[in-house]
């Protein structure tokens, strides 16, 4: 069979890429329905979107300062922004949108003043701050509230985030001049916990976590998009396609759209209006250029494998933890050189014997390298401890370590953060019971 139009190739020949132009006529549509692009108009209120939106909606009449957003990749945190900015556009409500916030302090602010419409000569902090003020109480006066809009806000640094709280002192005696929405990944929340940043943690009034769609929820989602893109229903999706677009997106809308997209072109490439199972598991082999799924042998193999590797590493925590018992602690080591680092605030003495955990960040040939890491991690709060050990073979290594806590959880909070937020992919928990001198490192 050929199929219409210029492609003279039998269908299974056609390449997805000549299809992309062609599927919207085939199947009766405007425009895709599954763009990967933040459109107000394709956004669906699902009853957890619903939920972050009327939150945003509660934090903006109220006059909220801080409002925090969170979500996976992909869950729809952009598409709610410009969702928002259309619902307040006609609501006396001027907002500026900053997106992918990689910036220093001084640039952020001259980013906001631009999407406020601001036109201002000035490039020291002060002087911004000054323009920005005074835009705020002329709105103010206007009867007009300000919205100021972060996205992507996990890629901000640390000294910027504490900048922003500073933004929220713009305010008069009975109310705050500016709302700040901060929006972002599962890293930004962990980022906020840190000590450094526990006064704009503080000041976070309203908080919504954006969960991926339940699996009910993915058929209104696709008809939802068809019908806004022009359907009159001659695509057609089974309860099977379904259940293969929820395996592989797990309700994340980025991957559901991904899915959906490339089961269409499929779907077109065999001429079907109608979107089966098999239609869609053809179109995830041409997004990942292999099979998705592997067969149940293939998986019991892996989970074979996977299993035994869950038994290595469980091996190996046993034997971590009879290296650090407490007639070992590392603390003790051959050198009596174990002491605080650039401890954040006066701790109490720790007596002999007393137990607590704390992180072991690396290990350091030298202790010049462990210092420079001190002084990346000083910041946060937590105090420091360097301890040095000798080998057999008279080599020294510097081990830098990081908080004290009284419960294992506790560190192992903090030890996440570490891993994914700050880039220490070696870090660990540590159970010592050495007491510490209150002796800074040399």
């Amino acid at each position: 069979m050929v199929l219409p139009g210029n492609a003279h190739e039998e269908k299974t020949g056609v390449p997805f890429l000549l299809l992309e132009e062609m599927y919207e006529e085939f199947y009766g549509l405007k425009e895709k329905p599954f763009n990967l692009t933040p459109d107000p108009r394709f956004f669906f209120l699902s009853e957890n979107h619903r939920g972050a939106f009327e939150h945003l909606l509660y934090g903006i009449k109220e006059k909220e300062g801080f409002i925090l957003i969170t979500g996976e990749v992909g869950a729809g945190k952009t598409t709610i922004c410009r969702a928002l900015l259309n619902k307040i556009e006609s609501d006396a409500t001027d907002s500026a949108l900053i997106l992918n916030p990689m910036f220093s302090g001084q640039e952020l602010l001259q980013c906001i003043l631009s999407d406020f419409g601001i036109q201002t000569q000035a490039t020291a902090k002060k002087e911004l701050l000054d323009s920005l003020n005074r835009f705020l109480l002329n709105q103010k006066e206007a009867g007009r509230n300000s919205i100021l809009i972060i996205d992507e806000a996990q890629n901000l640094p640390l000294p910027v985030l504490e900048e922003i709280r500073i933004l929220s002192n713009l305010e008069t005696e009975k109310e705050k001049l500016i709302q700040i929405i901060l929006m972002g990944q599962i890293e930004l929340k962990e980022k906020l916990i840190l000590p450094r940043l526990r006064q704009l943690n503080q000041r976070i009034s309203i908080r919504y976590h954006l969960n991926p769609l339940v699996r009910e929820e993915i058929p209104r989602y696709i008809l939802h998009r068809l019908t806004v893109a022009g359907s009159s229903g001659d695509v057609q999706f089974t309860s099977g396609a379904y259940r293969e677009i929820f395996h592989y997106s797990q309700g994340i809308p980025r991957l559901i759209n991904l899915a959906s997209d490339r089961a269409l072109l499929a779907g077109y490439a065999e001429q079907r209006r109608k979107i089966q199972r098999q239609t869609v598991l053809k179109g995830l082999r041409s997004l990942e250029g292999e099979d998705v799924f592997p067969s149940r042998g293939v998986f019991k193999r892996r989970l074979a494998l996977g299993l035994a590797g869950l038994m290595i590493f469980i091996l190996g925590l046993f034997a971590a933890a009879l290296f650090f018992d407490p007639d070992l602690a590392i603390f003790k080591g051959r050198s009596n050189s174990s002491a605080p680092f650039a401890e954040a605030k006066a701790q109490p003495e720790i007596t002999q014997g007393t137990s607590f955990y704390t992180l072991q960040l690396g290990v350091y040939e030298n202790e010049t390298k462990a210092l420079e890491v001190a002084e990346r991690v000083k910041d946060t709060g937590y105090p420091l401890f360097l301890s040095k050990t000798e080998g057999v073979d008279g080599s020294s290594r510097h081990h830098l370590y990081l908080g004290k806590f009284g419960k294992k959880i506790e560190a192992e909070e903090v030890e996440k953060i570490f891993r994914k937020v700050e880039d220490f992919p070696d870090v660990q928990v540590v159970l010592t019971s050495t007491p510490l001198s209150k002796e800074p490192a040399e």
